[in-house]
Formats: structure tokens, sequence, C-alpha cells
């Protein structure tokens, strides 16, 4: 790990200010952020915590070279070099059961009690380990979470009594610091839930809070709702809840899928609704044209639209490389504006 002794050695290794740094070590830590909301596919908002400029630079810094440096569990499959959607729903192709569990809040249910855990753990002094928990994370006052008492920090005293804060910290998604810090927080439970795994004989992997579980040998719902209600046990001992209505259990015969992906075959392959989805797109921009297009799907800009289908298309090519290809020259024969799509633009 890069050597820091103070929050001033910090401010010389990313270049800034300790004034800065002390501010955002110091004060709630919201507003330090804009907050916006996104509307999730399964219904209701996601809160969207960015950071500004001088805290994202901070931020990238300690992504760049001190959560990259250590070390997740085997089991988890995001956030870390060469860890991709398709790799982690490779694991569990041909299975003939199936369990699907998701973690809710899972950013947000992660305390900055947990993340001073890592620092200290990767050998930072504890007031080091306190100022760079500080920096990823925050506490917005007008968090719901605090109205539970579990979140409201007790009395205690410190050093520097200027660094008290009455309330408990936690991840904002939208920091590029948390989902490397989301996966090191998790790395011990990992461990035992693999292990449970393991004596039942079943595969786990884990894409954030998206956790699954297979196995091509003898089993049955018996079984499997033990081991829901096993690993749901433990994730609630370290604070974390498990959303019911994801949880699923699919038997031999079912149609299987991880992660958006089809998991019944040797290889991970693309749902029939993404590529008729993705079809779809390409067909009304033939025909109507980007503009018409953009207010028929209700996107809030021609460029905006024009990101959201290029990413579908590039994540098509992770996994099925002819399929893209062909939706790639269907998607550069749009009439785009220059100001959308400059003839620059790698093919």
């Amino acid at each position: 790990m890069p050597p820091i002794l103070t929050l001033k050695h910090l401010a010389s290794r990313t270049g800034i200010s300790w004034y800065h740094l002390r501010k955002m070590v110091l004060g709630s830590r919201a507003s330090d952020y804009t907050f916006f909301k996104i509307r999730k596919r399964s219904g209701g908002h996601r809160q969207i915590s960015v950071p500004d400029a001088k805290l994202m630079a901070v931020q990238r810094w300690i992504a760049a070279h001190i959560l990259s440096e250590l070390p997740v569990h085997r089991a988890s499959f995001a956030f870390a070099p060469k860890s991709s959607i398709r790799r982690c729903a490779l694991q569990h192709c041909g299975a003939r059961w199936l369990i699907k569990m998701d973690i809710s809040g899972f950013f947000g249910s992660i305390s900055e009690l947990k993340v001073y855990r890592v620092f200290l753990e990767a050998g930072y002094s504890p007031l080091v380990a306190l100022e760079l928990t500080r920096l990823c994370t925050h506490a917005p006052s007008g968090s719901k979470r605090y109205d539970r008492p579990e979140w409201l920090a007790h009395a205690t005293r410190r050093k520097i009594p200027a660094y008290r804060q009455f309330h408990i910290g936690y991840l904002p998604q939208g920091a590029p610091t948390s989902p490397m810090l989301s996966n090191l927080v998790m790395r011990e439970l990992d461990k035992e839930i693999a292990a449970l795994a393991a004596r039942a004989g079943v595969t786990y992997t884990r894409y954030s809070d998206d956790i699954t579980f297979s196995t091509n040998g003898d089993f049955d719902r018996a079984r499997a709702m033990l081991l829901v209600r096993q690993v749901t046990a433990r994730l609630r001992r370290v604070g974390l809840s498990v959303n019911g209505r994801k949880t699923c259990i699919v038997p031999p015969g079912a149609r299987k899928v991880v992660l958006g992906l089809l998991v019944d075959g040797a290889e991970p392959r693309l749902t029939r609704e993404f590529r008729d989805h993705l079809r779809q797109h390409l067909y009304y921009l033939e025909k109507v044209g980007p503009e018409a297009h953009r207010d028929a799907r209700k996107f809030d800009t021609v460029s905006g639209m024009h990101r959201h289908i290029r990413g579908l298309i590039d994540y098509a090519k992770s996994i099925d490389e002819g399929f893209a290809a062909k939706m790639r020259l269907k998607f550069d024969s749009v009439p785009w504006s220059p100001d959308v799509a400059p003839p620059s633009e790698d093919a």
C-alpha cells in the first residue's frame, strides 16, 4: 500500500489541498455531492450521489492506488480486473438448479464502520484510516436511515473533537470508491457463504448485490430453501437484508437466466427479449429518425439516446460479436447529426 502518514501527506500525493481535504473530512459530507434519482426497472427510484470535482479526484486516487491493490474473494465478479457479467454467468452454464437472491439497498447498507476496518486492515493508522473512510462515505442529513437508532453515532471521546459526527456515514452510490469498497467489505462474508455453498454442493457467485447459486448434482427445493434461509441469516447478521421479491429458485426444465444472460447451454447467451429490444430501437431509428424516436421513447436528448443504444450494442458485443456487428452497421447508418455522432468516432 502507498504510505500515507497524515492528511497533509495525502494532500501532497493527490494534488488536492489540505484545506479542501480537511473540509471534506470535517463536514457533513453531503455538501460535497450532487444528488439525483433514476428510475429502477423493478420499480421505484435509486438515488445517485455524484462527488464534486475535487472529491472525485481524491476518490479516484484512492481507488487506483489503494483499493485496486487489495484482494477480493474469488466468488466476486464485479468491479475487479478481468471481472464481467459474462464470466459470472459462465460459472452457472448448464446448471440443473439455480437459486437467485438480491441484497436490498446494497451500497447504502454498508456503514463507515465497515469501511474503516478495510483501511485499518490494509495497514493504515487509525487516524488515517478514519480520514480515508470519511473521504469515501457520506452522511446526508435528510437520509431516512437516520430515523433508525442504529445509524446514530454514539458519543465518543475523540482526540480530534471536530471529527465527531452525529450520523454514521455509508457508501454513496455514484462514488468511484464505492464498488471496490463494497467488495472488500464483503470479503469475509463471501468466504462464509462460499463455505456454505461448498457444503451444499453448489457453485456460489456474487455480482455486486446479485447472489447466485447453481448445481448440476442431486438437489431439491427443500435443500434450496434451507440454503436461502442460511444465507439470509448471515446477511442480516452484518446489517444486510434480502429482497424477498427477487429471491428465486429455478428447478430443472425451467428457463435459466443469470444477470440477464441465458445459461442453459455451454456459453452465456443474450436473451430473445434483449435482442428484440435492440432490433426495435434500430428499426424505428431507421423508419422515423432520431428526433421522432427520442420523443416516442421519452429520452431527454438525442445524444443521451445515442449513448444508451450504443451502450446496448457494446454490451451485446461482449456476449455475441456477430449479432453486435450487424446491429452496429444499422446503428451507424442512422442519420445522426454531427454533434451527436462526429465522423471521427471509432467504429
